[in-house]
């Protein structure tokens, strides 16, 4: 009898979280959909899904969880590491939620826009003592032995500027020190404030949806935004939205 192989290969990885608190996604009853076609993923856990022998052509995946405002996101392996090639996806609680007053939401349409996020400048779950533009390392203040960086994704906030910039953890190297994916671009203030971003969702006719926890306190965030190439900023509280927009 011939030797029968079956070759696998692992195509895409899908990391679901919930926009509101970075944390993972992990309701049963979540499904994809690959230029509109069922697309079959096996649940590795915390949030992550595999596909396996599925292609890697570019592609729009969009994703359905029920409790969760479906979200759809453009796959470009011209931009993946090849080995393993991922993604993470961001899902915004339903309007039920919002109802019940736990989220405040930012709402609106801008036509160009492309995305929009945003932190608050009087959280910072950090800073940053000392950066390695060579090795893409920082190290972090951290009072308490050990650095409060639950999340992968973090604004390098700029007080001077009101601007901030995004970093991923790519590895946490010791108790205060962390390698990140891609280098730092700008230039860094003294002591850098980290802030957890908050992301929000716009679909292709630049409707947008950004939402935080309502946990009582201040809410003043700072937004920023792609239009038409354009990288933009405004503060806004948004205990206080009834009539602010995106502009």
């Amino acid at each position: 009898m011939e030797e029968c192989r079956v070759h696998y290969r692992l195509d895409l990885l899908i990391r679901v979280l919930d926009a509101t608190t970075g944390r993972p996604v992990t309701e049963n009853d979540i499904r994809f959909f690959r230029n509109d076609k069922v697309e079959t993923a096996l649940n590795r856990g915390e949030g992550c899904y595999i596909f396996m022998n599925c292609g890697r052509e570019n592609c729009l995946m969009r994703v359905e969880v029920y409790g969760f405002y479906p979200q759809t996101v453009t796959v470009d392996y011209e931009k993946m590491e090849d080995y393993l090639p991922s993604i993470d996806v961001f899902l915004i609680p339903s309007e039920k939620q919002q109802i019940e007053g736990r989220l405040l939401t930012l709402q609106g349409k801008l036509s160009g826009l492309v995305a929009v996020e945003a932190i608050h400048p009087g959280r910072p779950v950090s800073s940053i003592r000392e950066y390695d533009a060579k090795k893409h390392t920082i190290t972090v203040l951290a009072p308490n032995r050990r650095m409060n960086l639950q999340r992968l994704y973090y604004g390098v906030f700029n007080p001077n500027e009101d601007t901030f910039e995004d970093i991923i953890v790519k590895e946490e190297l010791s108790n205060k020190k962390v390698l990140l994916k891609e280098p730092i671009k700008n230039e860094l203030p003294q002591n850098a404030p980290l802030h957890a971003i908050t992301f929000g969702q716009v679909d292709e006719d630049g409707t947008y949806r950004l939402a935080v926890l309502n946990d009582g306190k201040d809410q003043n965030y700072l937004v920023k935004y792609i239009v038409n190439g354009e990288t933009r900023y405004k503060k806004i509280d948004l205990q206080n939205i009834s009539e602010v927009t995106l502009d």
